[in-house]
């Protein structure tokens, strides 16, 4: 430590109120950014969860007629050799490493009626075993039903449900036309009622096995896109890459989340505005370090004028007091981030539960949201408060680099 530093630690303990004042400050925004950090991070992964996972999947493959029309949920663009495709994926180790879990998929739109009641609603269909990773609606299933297990069975919303007066045990006759333009009638059986918590999806899903979908609309062997789901969503753009390569010789389009639908700008631009306010916050907090430090420079001009007739230069002089405001910050923050990884943690396990607020919100988000855990977060963090602290404390800093010997001793 130079002998500059040691004059900064001396002058930081000689007011230990207005030190403590302004540690202070430091803390408790550093611990709202660090909050602020983990509760923002945690809506955006649980949107981007439920927005893929019911969706798009982290990456999705389908016909490049199909993503031209994706909206209307096109029946008649197929994939004519899915199973192929995945066999193909799977035995690239490179690739593999990365997959959570890779299915087929059929999404399409019906309008259901029943005792004289009718709904525009959307069935997904897929492998009942592998949509388990993917809609994972076995795990919102109500007492009294169960999942699917045979392909002439479905499971349907509790809102919906209740709007079209359905109960376990009845059959829904599903209409719709199929990949040949022709209309075809297959008859499910509702074997359990689902509730998620997302009014979007309580209210217009059922889902049906991926067989009886494909006997329904004509689409033996067939799949409308097959949905892979990723270890980590932050790696699709690279994977999807990697995947259009793989897939080269086939008529097929590989699309990542991130190019599917207005999400993702969503979520950019919501990183991005609140990446900006993490910096307001900062700037806040250390805000009373450059008070602090302004009074600090008046009440020494006498100090001033000795150490500066001793010898000291003006950049001494200017580093010495910016390193005070910078000790400042750096404690501030790494107290204020510890005491927020904290809260983060608590959180992170145990969520924060919203349900009041989202049963009338339409939007993928469920009612509890889990803190974003990210230790990188905390050194960013740190970083942040020690450098908005430094930068503050240079205006102060300047004006005590600045005196004249002479006038700083006149002064006292």
């Amino acid at each position: 430590m130079s002998f500059i530093q040691k004059f900064a630690v001396r002058n930081v303990g000689r007011n230990r109120r207005r030190s403590l004042l302004a540690v202070i400050s430091v803390t408790l925004s550093i611990m709202l950014i660090v909050f602020l950090q983990g509760m923002i991070g945690g809506f955006l992964d649980n949107l981007v969860h439920n927005y893929t996972k019911n969706e798009t999947g982290h990456i999705r493959i389908a016909t490049k007629e199909f993503e031209e029309r994706a909206k209307f949920f096109p029946v008649t663009d197929n994939i004519s050799n899915p199973n192929e495709i995945i066999k193909l994926i799977k035995q690239d180790e490179n690739i593999q490493k990365y997959i959570k879990s890779i299915s087929q998929r059929i999404v399409f739109g019906v309008l259901l009626s029943h005792d004289g009641n009718n709904k525009q609603t959307i069935a997904y269909a897929g492998d009942p075993e592998q949509e388990k990773e993917l809609l994972m609606l076995n795990k919102s299933l109500l007492p009294g039903g169960r999942y699917i297990q045979n392909e002439d069975e479905a499971i349907v919303g509790k809102k919906l449900a209740e709007d079209l007066n359905y109960r376990i045990g009845d059959e829904i006759p599903v209409m719709t036309r199929g990949s040949d333009y022709a209309l075809h009638l297959k008859k499910f059986k509702i074997v359990g009622l689902f509730e998620t918590g997302l009014s979007m999806y309580d209210e217009m899903i059922f889902q049906l096995p991926l067989a009886g979908a494909q006997e329904l609309l004509r689409m033996l062997g067939q799949a409308q896109q097959i949905v892979i789901m990723l270890k980590n969503y932050h790696n699709s753009d690279v994977i999807a890459q990697m995947i259009t390569e793989k897939l080269s010789d086939y008529d097929v389009q590989v699309s990542p989340w991130t190019k599917i639908g207005v999400y993702a700008n969503y979520v950019k631009m919501a990183n991005s505005i609140y990446n900006w306010i993490y910096i307001v916050i900062a700037f806040l907090g250390a805000f009373i370090i450059a008070n602090i430090m302004m009074m600090v420079v008046l009440e020494r001009r006498k100090e001033i004028g000795i150490i500066k007739s001793m010898g000291f230069t003006n950049g001494q002089v200017l580093t010495m007091f910016m390193n005070e405001g910078m000790l400042l910050g750096f404690v501030g923050s790494v107290v204020g981030s510890l005491i927020g990884l904290g809260i983060v943690t608590i959180l992170h396990f145990h969520g924060i539960d919203f349900s009041g607020m989202m049963e009338s919100i339409n939007f993928p988000m469920s009612n509890v949201i889990y803190l974003r855990l990210n230790l990188l977060s905390i050194v960013i963090a740190i970083l942040l408060g020690t450098v908005t602290s430094t930068i503050v404390s240079f205006f102060p800093s300047r004006r005590a680099e600045k005196m004249k010997i002479v006038d700083s001793l006149k002064s006292v």
